[in-house]
């Protein structure tokens, strides 16, 4: 089993705090993701019950052998092998009648929520979505040592591809060699589904490769991202097949000058609608705010898409520091092209630090 986890410690004493506020004698854990964050599991079966003096991991026996090295040390952890979990937890009474639980009410689904309610007779259910997952925004040192490292792998591949790539090839063609190289260098699998888009076709915002072939003059959008020991990478860089045309040129400047001040501008503690909205206001000033389309950025780990939302309408979320978000502008002209440049940052209580290292410049291949 692996050596105590401090982060996880961490994470169980506050969410212990969180219950002693709300009146809850435990919390209902179904979230896959957060209860990585918080055991190291990584299966695809797993429910967490967080008592105030214990911690109740079930599975069932597909993962019996995997939980015996894989699952972090944590103090007061008892791992039950079950396939029917809700019966077993009335059965040996691990939650009991009188007491007020809370659970995932934003992740749990109706056949769940009825299994339930169906067994755990006499026990009050609240609603508490979040009060785990909001806990893993910050991450330990080791967390964010391996976000640099998927970032490392997605820079090498960055750099095989700006070599690769040549008009004629397909962009699924394309797509299909960046997936492989990351395999080449470790990486646990694509971070999602890998966007390659060329021409017209990059204003797709999410656009995914396709048939289209790549042809001379593209502005090409490449947006993907690496997995290590868990943790994701999520990188955007846009290149051109030979000479880009002059108007992809001045959007350029513009996302790339939004780009820079935003993480200049980075600060622990600061509102993630402010920092959005710096890169909003260079963007519309440029004459493109009408096809800056999407949000800033948004945290990054074990899930691409984290907490904060680095968005306009997210006036109340802060950046916490510790917390690592991409910071990705774009611009995307219909019939014409899409561009963006994206980077994972570690906000620190001084600079941010960039984790991506990939070049950043529109290069003409």
């Amino acid at each position: 089993m692996p050596a105590f986890h401090y982060a996880t410690a961490k994470r169980l004493a506050q969410l212990r705090s969180s219950l002693k506020k709300k009146n809850l004698s435990a919390y209902i854990v179904h979230h896959l993701p957060t209860i990585r964050y918080l055991t190291n599991f990584s299966g695809s079966n797993a429910l967490l019950i967080v008592t105030m003096r214990s911690v109740h991991f079930f599975t069932d026996d597909r993962y019996t052998e995997q939980i015996q090295t894989e699952l972090f040390s944590i103090e007061e952890l008892t791992t039950h092998i079950q396939r029917d979990w809700w019966k077993y937890i009335a059965d040996k009474k691990i939650l009991r009648s009188g007491q007020q639980v809370g659970f995932e009410s934003n992740v749990v689904s109706v056949d769940a929520l009825s299994a339930m309610r169906k067994n755990l007779k006499g026990i009050s259910l609240k609603a508490a979505p979040g009060l785990a997952r909001e806990l893993t925004v910050v991450k330990s040192a080791d967390e964010i040592r391996n976000i640099r490292q998927a970032a490392h792998m997605a820079a090498q591949v960055y750099d095989y591809v700006l070599n690769f790539v040549k008009p004629g090839m397909r962009e699924i063609e394309v797509a299909a060699e960046i997936s492989y190289q990351g395999r080449k260098l470790g990486s646990e699998g694509d971070a999602f589904g890998i966007i390659l888009v060329g021409g017209e076709h990059g204003a797709f915002v999410h656009g995914r490769a396709g048939e289209r072939k790549l042809k001379k003059g593209d502005v090409v959008t490449l947006d993907f991202g690496c997995i290590y020991k868990g943790f994701n990478s999520d990188m955007t860089r846009t290149f051109s097949l030979g000479k880009a045309p002059q108007e992809a040129k001045n959007a350029w400047r513009a996302v790339s000058e939004a780009h820079r001040r935003s993480i200049d501008a980075i600060r622990a503690g600061m509102r993630a609608s402010d920092l959005d909205g710096i890169a909003r206001r260079i963007i519309s000033d440029a004459g493109y705010g009408d096809f800056f389309k999407h949000s800033l950025g948004h945290g990054l780990g074990i899930e691409v898409h984290e907490e904060p939302r680095i968005s306009s309408v997210n006036t109340k979320g802060l950046v916490p520091e510790d917390s690592v978000i991409t910071i990705e502008p774009g611009v995307y002209i219909p019939g014409k092209f899409g561009m963006r440049l994206e980077d994972d940052v570690h906000v620190t209580n001084q600079d941010p630090v960039l984790l991506t290292t990939a070049p950043r410049e529109m290069i003409e291949i």
